[in-house]
């Protein structure tokens, strides 16, 4: 439960084995998916992993110089990133109107930057802030803090939605918790919930109603027809009576991303066909990033995806542990709640869709999928968490020593 020995690497083991557990697969992964990149061209089939590794040495890099920091120092990041990404996203919204499309990243000299990420990381920190301030008891305190939370979620969350809807969502989901475990009045968290449920409800009317044509013409988010077209591809399902050259025919043409992540999943078995040794690799879209994790199943089989899955888990675990050690500190039990839901929920988004339980979102898997955005910002997510992991066990060893000491001198 403590820290390591070494001064120079603090925090929980554990949590450093997760990171480098989570890393070493990513290699080897990655290094099988990307591997459909250099067919029929000229590019040296090392280059995509080694760029994958070179983001991953970066994120690692990242993480060591958020860990060595105490996390009082994290307060300030909610006012630089707030900012920066709130302009990065008008920015984006205004481009986007400009060229007809919906785009996520902006190109920047050898690297693309995703706004959406930053956002996330500063609207974490920013709600465990102010959780932290609240009073429980004081009912004005409680309805200061609930709307406060909720307008700076929703201004971001409105400004990601119409290119990023998964992380709209996700953001929106990791909040709701946080307003949870914080102790915010009940009819407050009634009142979200219901209000919520209508306009996804709405939303979902929208998709299953309204032709796509119609929506096209309408003032709606450009992305909203791609997100029909998910929603009523995963509703339609498939007939178990198509001969296999009618799926081949059919299903394959319009589904290719899902339909080769199934056939990835069910051609493996218990220990899949090893390492490198996938075959859907070649024809699976977005294997890398997206659907990484059906990758995953079909090389490592049944072990590997249980294996994957547990270190999150684990993770969770770990995490509320440190949460327990932070005592009566509330901001940094709020930001490892907040950290660790971000980075979980995210990870069984990405398995879900591999395995068919819910639509194609297109978030990565955490530490594990490619991508520049994604991976920086979860070195600093496991950075933040390893450095209340131990700060945390120094607080409250020293809270017991000073009980130790109290009550030796009352003994006297």
């Amino acid at each position: 439960m403590g820290e390591t020995g070494s001064r120079y690497i603090k925090g929980r083991p554990i949590l450093w084995i997760i990171v480098a557990a989570l890393c070493l697969i990513s290699v080897i992964e990655v290094f099988s998916a990307t591997s459909r990149m250099t067919f029929g061209g000229n590019q040296n089939y090392l280059m995509p992993v080694l760029k994958h590794v070179i983001h991953l040495i970066l994120g690692l890099g990242i993480m060591y110089f958020c860990h060595r920091l105490h996390y009082k120092y994290f307060k300030i990041i909610p006012y630089i990133l707030l900012p920066l990404s709130a302009a990065a996203l008008v920015y984006l919204l205004v481009q986007s109107h400009i060229n007809g499309s919906a785009d996520r990243w902006i190109a920047l000299p050898g690297f693309t930057l995703q706004p959406s990420e930053l956002a996330k990381l500063g609207i974490v920190t920013a709600v465990a802030g102010m959780l932290a301030k609240m009073d429980e008891n004081d009912a004005l305190s409680q309805s200061r803090t609930f709307w406060r939370i909720l307008m700076l979620t929703a201004i971001f969350v409105g400004m990601i939605l119409p290119e990023n809807l998964s992380t709209a969502l996700l953001i929106s989901a990791v909040v709701f918790f946080m307003l949870i475990v914080g102790r915010i009045r009940t009819r407050y968290l009634l009142g979200l919930s219901f209000t919520a449920a209508g306009v996804m409800g709405i939303m979902l009317g929208i998709m299953l109603l309204v032709p796509p044509q119609t929506i096209r013409d309408s003032h709606l988010p450009k992305r909203f027809v791609t997100w029909q077209a998910r929603v009523l591809d995963f509703m339609d399902g498939t007939d178990n009576e198509l001969s296999a050259k009618q799926y081949v025919r059919q299903v394959v043409r319009d589904k290719p991303q899902e339909t080769h992540a199934n056939i990835a999943i069910a051609t493996s078995n218990i220990f899949g066909k090893g390492p490198g040794n996938s075959v859907e690799r070649d024809f699976l879209q977005e294997a890398s990033c997206d659907f990484i994790y059906a990758i995953i199943i079909e090389e490592l089989g049944l072990i590997g995806a249980l294996i994957v899955l547990g270190l999150y888990l684990l993770l969770m675990l770990k995490s509320s542990g440190v949460a327990a050690r932070c005592g009566i500190h509330r901001y940094p039990k709020f930001l490892t709640l907040g950290i660790t839901l971000m980075i979980t929920l995210q990870a069984l988004t990405n398995m879900s869709v591999a395995v068919g339980f819910i639509p194609v979102t297109g978030q990565p898997l955490p530490f594990i999928s490619t991508g520049g955005s994604s991976i920086l910002a979860t070195g600093v997510y496991f950075g933040m968490l390893i450095s209340i992991s131990w700060s945390a066990d120094d607080e409250y060893m020293q809270t017991m020593s000073e009980t130790k000491t109290d009550n030796g001198n009352e003994a006297d």
